[in-house]
């Protein structure tokens, strides 16, 4: 490999050693695949690819199976009844991604590299290598961070929309719905509300946080879902921790025989892991809490450029109930090759690089894409208090 030469500058010959797919399905296994070992799809899996873009959504019901029937010595069985199943249908969007090694930025690196030559060939490689893993790791991640987003605006919004608040660079006006139930969702309404203001200073008279939760949890139980957690957005969770209603019964629950006026203040100034442990054994369930930034790219008029805006992955203001283990599956769409391309995959195939060269623009680029929706199957087991409709 000549590492030194202008004529053509070709990011994974210099950090390779060659252009091929090979060499960059090696880099991505070895080198992304211990930074990208964990994806967060709780209660979420990948399904086997699939070759069309259009998705079935089927409730799944809670499995008991029915009892044995009694009968006379000599009559005949029934036979058992088929359970309906309810399904929708809908496309799965297509995400992708690009970033450019334009002339600019290859003058950049080959300026970096002519200043690291008279240290050593070793060094140049090293400078070309982390000019790639950073390349690949903003598109890796990306992609990664879509997905986040999806499973917990699935869980969070009972569906998950393409809109121009999250995905200003691209279509707009898609929503996949998860089909939740009208009658899983409450709203709670005048003082009953765990707060009756948008900055969250004024209780609601009548709140009462803990006996709305174990509400929700009975409801479940009713429906003969017994394993069950919450989840909620950390921020939101440490307001309703604070909540005077909460603290008061965990006073009540931690010191029974003492004299609550007295023990509150003690509730009060517990650290927030013990005050959630605390819930939690009231509960006799878990609670699950996120606190997950994404980033999206926002366009500034004055500048016309884009601007990085962060984002909370799950909903604020809500609080979810849903089963343990499966909720559903990521659905996804093969990517398609053709001969003569450089090609890498990550997530087993389901995400698919590919490297090209423009000789005329002086510009070699590398493309993303994944085509994949994450798809609830329980939502009828799922459920959603909004505490303070303000």
């Amino acid at each position: 490999m000549n590492a030194y030469t202008i004529e053509f500058y070709d990011l994974l010959s210099r950090a390779l050693g060659g252009n091929d797919s090979k060499r960059l399905q090696g880099f991505l296994d070895d080198v992304m695949a211990r930074k990208y070992n964990v994806l967060q799809l709780d209660g979420f899996t990948f399904d086997e690819m699939q070759l069309d873009f259009s998705y079935e959504q089927i409730q799944r019901e809670v499995s008991i199976t029915p009892m044995a029937n009694y009968y006379d010595l000599d009559s005949p069985a029934i036979p058992r009844s088929t359970e309906g199943v309810k399904s929708w249908t809908g496309k799965i969007p297509r995400m992708k991604d690009v970033e450019y090694l334009n002339e600019d930025k290859i003058r950049k690196q080959l300026i970096l590299e002519q200043r690291m030559a008279a240290i050593g060939r070793d060094r140049v490689e090293r400078g070309a290598l982390d000019t790639l893993f950073v390349t690949v790791d903003t598109l890796i991640g990306g992609h990664t961070n879509s997905l986040t987003f999806q499973r917990h605006q699935m869980v969070s919004k009972h569906g998950f929309e393409i809109s121009y608040a999250n995905n200003p660079k691209g279509i707009s006006g898609i929503s996949i719905d998860a089909h939740v139930p009208a009658a899983n969702i409450t709203t709670l309404t005048s003082t009953a509300r765990w707060w009756t203001n948008s900055t969250k200073t004024s209780e609601g008279g009548a709140a009462d946080p803990v006996g709305d939760l174990l509400n929700m949890i009975e409801t479940a139980s009713n429906k003969y879902v017994s394993s069950v957690h919450f989840e909620v957005q950390k921020n939101y969770f440490k307001k309703v921790l604070n909540h005077s209603a909460v603290v008061r019964r965990i006073a009540l629950n931690l010191y029974p025989t003492a004299d609550v006026t007295n023990t509150i203040g003690a509730v009060a100034n517990m650290d927030y892991e013990a005050k959630k442990r605390a819930l939690e054994n009231i509960l006799g369930c878990p609670i699950k809490v996120w606190d997950t930034v994404v980033t999206k790219e926002a366009p500034v008029k004055a500048t016309q450029n884009f601007t990085k805006v962060q984002m909370q992955a799950f909903e604020p203001d809500v609080i979810v109930l849903v089963p343990d283990g499966e909720l559903g599956r990521v659905l996804t769409v093969e990517p398609i090759r053709v001969a003569g391309g450089t090609y890498g995959t990550f997530y087993d195939g389901k995400l698919l690089m590919t490297v090209g060269v423009d000789p005329v623009k002086k510009c070699q680029s590398f493309n993303t894409e994944m085509t994949s929706l994450v798809v609830p199957e329980v939502p009828q087991y799922m459920w959603y208090l909004y505490p303070n409709n303000a």
